[in-house]
């Protein structure tokens, strides 16, 4: 019966997150590059060829005053690359939303990183087009590109950094991409809201890479013609 109560209360938790009160937190949202083909950083098998402008990025969210994150809701739409498997061989793809595998932080599938025993309120779920990867599908694995990503979850054993997502992304697709995450303490009050810009500003864009270069450069230039 313990268990059974304890079940209930953090999904009640999760439930929080659909409208409970709101007190933000220092909480501090990260973007972490994990794999970059064109640096030589390649993803891991079975997507070892999933070639640039393939990149894939961790988001988490990290605890800075002894905050607890007892429950976290993602919902993320844009262009994500998948890999679908067929582990009971009847030919029908199915889906991997979630994984908390360390292979899941190397891959070249998108996903949710809610650890092993996570209860879910909702999802987790997301979708494959089955079209739109560089790579052939097999008889075990189903690749293409998925529009949406979402779920909300109790963590078992909160921890000062919450992995939210690992998300597989073409450089330049950022702008395009929405994200909205939720966070809730013990109590079930919402102590982080995010959205796509407190992200995005951590993921660079070629345009602003190159721009950044130029401006170097020129910074460069001016103080050779000085000295």
């Amino acid at each position: 019966m313990t268990r059974t109560v304890g079940k209930l209360a953090l999904l009640a938790l999760v439930a929080s997150l659909f409208g409970g009160s709101m007190s933000q937190a220092a909480l501090i949202p990260t973007a972490t590059l994990v794999k970059d083909p064109n640096a030589g950083v390649n993803f891991s098998a079975p997507d070892a060829a999933l070639p640039s402008p393939w990149v894939s990025w961790k988001l988490s969210i990290v605890a800075t005053a002894g905050e607890i994150v007892q429950a976290a809701q993602v919902n993320m739409t844009g262009v994500f690359h998948q890999r679908w498997t067929d582990a009971d061989a009847d030919e029908v793809p199915e889906p991997t939303p979630n994984s908390a595998a360390a292979s899941g932080l190397t891959n070249g599938d998108t996903h949710l990183l809610a650890p092993t025993g996570s209860l879910f309120g909702s999802g987790p779920a997301e979708d494959n087009t089955m079209a739109g990867s560089p790579l052939a599908s097999t008889p075990t694995a189903f690749y293409g590109t998925g529009t949406f990503l979402q779920g909300a979850w109790s963590v078992l054993v909160p921890s000062s950094t919450t992995n939210l997502a690992y998300i597989v992304i073409k450089r330049g697709s950022v702008p395009n991409m929405n994200i909205d995450v939720r966070v809730a303490n013990p109590t079930g009050q919402i102590i982080g809201t995010f959205t796509t810009s407190d992200f995005i500003g951590q993921i660079p864009e070629p345009t602003t890479v190159t721009l950044a270069g130029l401006g170097l450069i020129g910074m460069l230039g001016l103080a050779r013609r000085r000295s």
